[in-house]
């Protein structure tokens, strides 16, 4: 019997040990990509600093430098990710590809849209970049002027 403990010491030591280095080195996993990408984050405020509700749709540009700010119809190519501003602060977070131009495009209903060429840098390793916008609220329509054209002529006497 005496041996019969010893032998479940040992195996209750050999346990206690390896549950020891298993969570040991899960401590030290992290996340991993295939390949490097780019966070994109930021703050998406109006002009007079409140937060936007907007949605931010990314569209990759045709091939490198073929794009300028002036081609803004290059914004029709698919949409390749996107994502919503929070509506209490604004910020938002993209994952994005390096070496790569991107058309950001932002639209909400109470603001104008706002088309932005980017350029993600080239780079061998994860990157977290802080891009922050600003949009105009819309302008709501002079009721002064709204369906002035449309009313009946007036009686001339």
């Amino acid at each position: 019997m005496f041996t019969m403990k010893k032998f479940l010491f040992k195996i209750f030591a050999v346990f206690t040990l390896a549950a020891g280095l298993v969570l040991a080195g899960s401590g030290m996993a992290r996340a991993q990509f295939s390949r490097p990408v780019i966070v994109m984050k930021g703050c998406v405020l109006t002009v007079d600093q409140k937060p936007a509700t907007v949605r931010l749709s990314i569209h990759e540009t045709g091939a490198p430098d073929n794009d300028t700010s002036d081609e803004i119809t290059t914004c029709a190519i698919q949409e390749i990710t996107a994502g919503r501003a929070n509506s209490q602060s604004g910020r938002y977070l993209l994952i994005l590809k390096p070496d790569t131009k991107y058309w950001v495009h932002i639209e909400g209903t109470f603001v104008q849209s706002v088309d932005t060429l980017i350029q993600m840098p080239k780079t061998d390793k994860p990157l977290t970049i802080d891009q922050n916008f600003t949009v105009n609220w819309r302008q709501a329509p002079d009721p002064a002027t709204l369906g002035a054209n449309d009313a009946p002529a007036g009686k001339k006497e």
